[in-house]
């Protein structure tokens, strides 16, 4: 609940970015986000009832971004399907990678506290469960298409490894600039082999040689 004193609002806001970044979540005092904003626990504690809803607080915008990348992204995977689920699936993941970098950079120091600094928090599966959503919803895509070949494990394998790009970019520290380079070249690394499993998602059971 914000107070009239609204300088000491952002005070604190900077303080915590700057424990929280440092240390992480799990490590992070508050009796030290308090000294740094030249304020005390309780006036932190009549804002934010809990070290963990300071946090939450802090990374809450880059978070509804992210909801609503993927659900503006779910809208797009499942409209104006052809029978070229190739260039579909192409199409989807450009897409969806070039969103999500937009947000990462629209929100960094956010970013870098939700996929490097959350262990210990509430926070800290989130993007685990946004993977496994991804993952529900590409296993109804391919079982709308009566695509057996992509069973959920195997997606859950093939999506993770794509979806790690994105902590890796942020825990290196790699600009705009460098990041979309790269994740330009990995979306056609992952490409390329979701077009060769496509390819071969017509083989018989018990052909396992890929």
């Amino acid at each position: 609940m914000a107070h009239k004193n609204h300088e000491l609002d952002g005070r604190i806001i900077d303080a915590a970015f700057s424990e929280f970044l440092k240390k992480g979540y799990r490590d992070a005092s508050l009796r030290k986000i308090a000294e740094k904003a030249g304020a005390t626990v309780g006036a932190i504690r009549t804002r934010y009832r809990t070290k963990d809803a300071l946090f939450c607080g802090l990374i809450e915008p880059f978070v509804s971004e992210i909801e609503a990348v993927f659900q503006s992204i779910k809208a797009e995977y499942f409209q104006n399907i052809t029978d070229d689920v190739v260039a579909h699936l192409e199409k989807s993941m450009r897409l969806e990678s070039k969103t999500i970098l937009h947000v990462i950079f629209d929100h960094y120091d956010e970013a870098v506290l939700l996929l490097c600094r959350s262990g210990g928090s509430s926070l800290e599966g989130f993007f685990d469960e946004i993977i496994e959503r991804k993952v529900c919803e590409s296993a109804a895509f391919f079982r709308g298409r009566k695509e057996g070949y992509f069973d959920q494990n195997l997606l859950q394998l093939l999506i993770s490894s794509q979806f790690y790009s994105y902590f890796q970019i942020v825990n290196n520290g790699y600009g705009k600039d460098a990041a979309e380079r790269y994740m330009n070249a990995v979306m056609q690394y992952h490409f390329g082999g979701w077009m060769a499993l496509l390819n071969l998602r017509e083989k018989p059971d018990g052909d396992d040689d890929l």
